[in-house]
């Protein structure tokens, strides 16, 4: 018996290790098969998540909306972006993923091509001939010409760099001549040098990241080609500002991301608005039209496609103007918006964007506050005169609730009265729409306008993030970009943190010493547990 016994149990081992082999191997085959299909569906399915607060890894919604447009995607030809960069570059990493984002989003209509001059020194020389640029430094190159000859477009040439200024900036537009025997056009090629990309403090140090924002601007204007032009009064205002930029100057940059120039006009030596004028603008008029300017105003509205985009001084006289804007549903009121807490009287006006309004898409709930004097405007809505005639007032900002308009603006501690001021609704920005946009025959022939009953919120160092959001949606609904309406990039600030001598010293023996010996110890233990 205890033979048998012997033989049965060695018999036994033998099946219990093929068991067991084979056991490992379906663990490994399942666990093979298990990260391919993982991979496949995570492929198949792409999806990024940023975790951080501010969401500093996502495009913007501007941005995004822009690559999904109809004007990036039904593009004559894919946009070319060549990023000539070092791969040893400090914003090598920074830079490859911003864009890879952009080429992401856009699918097709962006192609990307990443040129190290150091490893790639043929292509690079190919593309300094193509573009007449001399490589000196990290830059991204971005072409949006569409070729409708056989041209070869890979043919060499030599081209001098052109680079132009915007007339009411002085600022450079980064528009490069080309002249290739592919007959690329100048108007549709820009070069971004990466050091335009960030932000430095006097030591050189970099403190914000504008990288979005300058690349959505130079993807619109290489499409666009030529900028577009909103006409501004300039004999109406004063050009200069008591302190910092003056508030047509704000205007021009805001606009300038937008591939829109800003160009001044004087009303009083013309006979009527340039036929090119996308808009014209009336920024803080503190003089008022005359008859003959009225009339020019006048007959520039009735144009179809016109746009009118107004800010208010409350404190100028302008009767003829004030005329103007009633007719169409929108009265500037004799007051200023205000509020009393604690005894003080308040005057920068805090509002909401309205819902319900095309230009208030991404923004509509949203507060904000108008810094500066404001009036405020009676916006007819639901006048059935104006609604027969197609003309079609909308609230856009009104202020919130416990702030009301003061007509006694002058006299000190004033107080509501109900009899002679203004209580709620109180709109402080209105739009209106002439003519019917029913179908896609008659959207194009609307006119459009927005006022804003405050100039003072323009001025340099005061205009904040959702005004300039804002003003951008504004103007792009003005001159038709309605699928460009949305919230647009932010600068990404680095902050510092000060670390006392002292925790510092705490932080370096908890890494060196302390963490190190409780991996050891906790390693230990689980030995000495194994072995027992």
């Amino acid at each position: 018996m205890p033979e048998t016994s012997a033989t049965s149990s060695s018999a036994a081992r033998p099946v219990r290790r093929f068991g067991k082999t084979v056991n490992v191997i379906i663990q490994i085959v399942l666990f093979v098969t298990t990260v391919v299909a993982i991979n496949y569906l995570s492929c198949a399915n792409h999806k990024r998540y940023d975790l951080t607060e501010k969401r500093n890894f996502t495009l913007s919604d501007f941005s995004q909306k822009f690559l999904d447009s109809d004007i990036l995607q039904n593009h004559g030809a894919p946009l070319q972006a060549f990023a000539v960069m070092r791969r040893t570059s400090p914003h090598y990493s920074r830079v490859y993923h911003l864009l890879d984002e952009y080429q992401r989003l856009a699918g097709q209509a962006i192609k990307l091509e990443f040129i190290d001059p150091l490893r790639q020194t043929d292509r690079t020389l190919e593309i300094e001939a193509i573009y007449g640029i001399q490589y000196s430094e990290d830059m991204i190159i971005i072409d949006g010409f569409v070729d409708n000859t056989d041209t070869n477009v890979d043919a060499q040439a030599s081209i001098p760099n052109n680079t132009k200024a915007t007339p009411s900036t002085g600022e450079p537009t980064n528009v490069i001549a080309v002249t290739n025997t592919a007959k690329k056009s100048s108007n549709h090629v820009r070069a971004i040098r990466i050091s335009d990309l960030y932000l430095q403090d006097d030591n050189q140090a970099i403190v914000a990241w504008q990288d979005e924002d300058i690349i959505t601007s130079n993807l619109i204007s290489s499409i666009e080609g030529s900028p577009r032009k909103i006409y501004l009064a300039a004999d109406k205002m004063d050009l200069q500002a008591e302190d910092g930029q003056p508030a047509w100057i704000v205007l021009a940059r805001i606009l300038l991301q937008q591939n829109i120039e800003l160009r001044p006009i004087r009303l009083a030596d013309i006979d009527t608005i340039p036929e090119d004028a996308e808009a014209l603008a009336l920024i803080g008029p503190t003089y008022d039209l005359s008859e003959r300017e009225m009339k020019i105003l006048s007959e520039y509205w009735d144009r179809q496609q016109s746009a009118l985009f107004v800010t208010l001084d409350p404190t100028a006289q302008l009767d003829n103007l004030r005329i103007f804007l009633r007719s169409y549903g929108i009265t500037a009121r004799n007051d200023r918006i205000i509020t009393v807490k604690n005894g003080q009287t308040l005057s920068n006006a805090q509002c909401l964007f309205s819902r319900g309004a095309e230009i208030n898409n991404s923004l509509e709930g949203k507060s904000t506050v108008f810094e500066g004097v404001s009036c405020s405007l009676e916006v007819r809505e639901n006048d059935d005169r104006l609604l027969n005639k197609r003309i079609q007032p909308i609230g856009l900002a009104q202020a919130v609730s416990g702030w009301w308009g003061e007509t006694r603006f002058n006299e000190q501690s004033p107080l509501f009265n109900p009899e002679e001021d203004y209580a709620e609704p109180l709109f402080l920005s209105a739009a209106v729409i002439r003519g019917q946009a029913t179908s896609d025959d008659t959207a194009n022939l609307v006119s459009k306008m927005v006022v804003i009953g405050n100039t003072d919120f323009l001025a340099d160092r005061k205009t904040r993030p959702e005004q300039a959001d804002f003003i951008q949606s504004s103007i792009n609904w003005l001159i038709g970009r309605e699928q460009l309406i949305g919230i647009g990039p932010k600068k990404l600030y680095r902050h510092k943190m000060t670390i006392l001598p002292a925790h510092n010293a705490f932080i370096t023996k908890l890494v060196l010493i302390f963490m190190p010996a409780a991996a050891i110890l906790l390693a230990l233990i689980v030995w000495n547990t194994r072995r027992a």
